[in-house]
């Protein structure tokens, strides 16, 4: 499931308030072989219908990375975006980043906002679509609603 620019602000900012520090929203262009994968992350199981988004709109919405002070970079939300794109031999990202201090307190963070999004199922999706045609177009039948 991918988020849109306001949840990153918005994990951008409940980050910056558990660590009670002020956080600037940083996005900037970044080497995509610079971002580095934390040992803790789930690797996407499906990112077919992405890439062909990818490659018709390029992507939309920025990763999200944590920066250390001493220049390392880790990747903590976005796994689909960047394996797509690396699959697709993009060489940049637009990221949001967040600075921490080590890769333990960007662990922390990753793990945070993976409790903080939705279980998504399949299904749930499907049914979503259907509430959207819904409200889209009331030609729809009514046992489909």
């Amino acid at each position: 499931m991918s988020i849109g620019k306001s949840s990153i602000a918005r994990a951008v900012n409940a980050t910056a308030k558990t660590q009670n520090t002020t956080t600037e929203n940083v996005i900037t262009k970044l080497n995509i072989d610079n971002i580095s994968l934390l040992s803790i992350a789930k690797t996407p199981d499906d990112i077919d219908a992405l890439k062909e988004s990818i490659k018709k709109r390029g992507v939309l919405c920025p990763v999200l990375v944590a920066a250390t002070p001493k220049g390392d970079m880790w990747l903590l939300d976005g796994y689909s975006r960047f394996f797509a794109a690396k699959s697709l031999n993009l060489s940049e990202l637009n990221a949001a980043i967040i600075k921490t201090e080590n890769k333990s307190e960007a662990n922390r963070i990753y793990t945070e906002l993976s409790r903080l999004k939705p279980e998504v199922k399949k299904d749930t999706i499907h049914e979503e679509k259907f509430r959207v045609l819904a409200v889209k177009d009331h030609d729809l039948p009514t046992y489909l609603l």
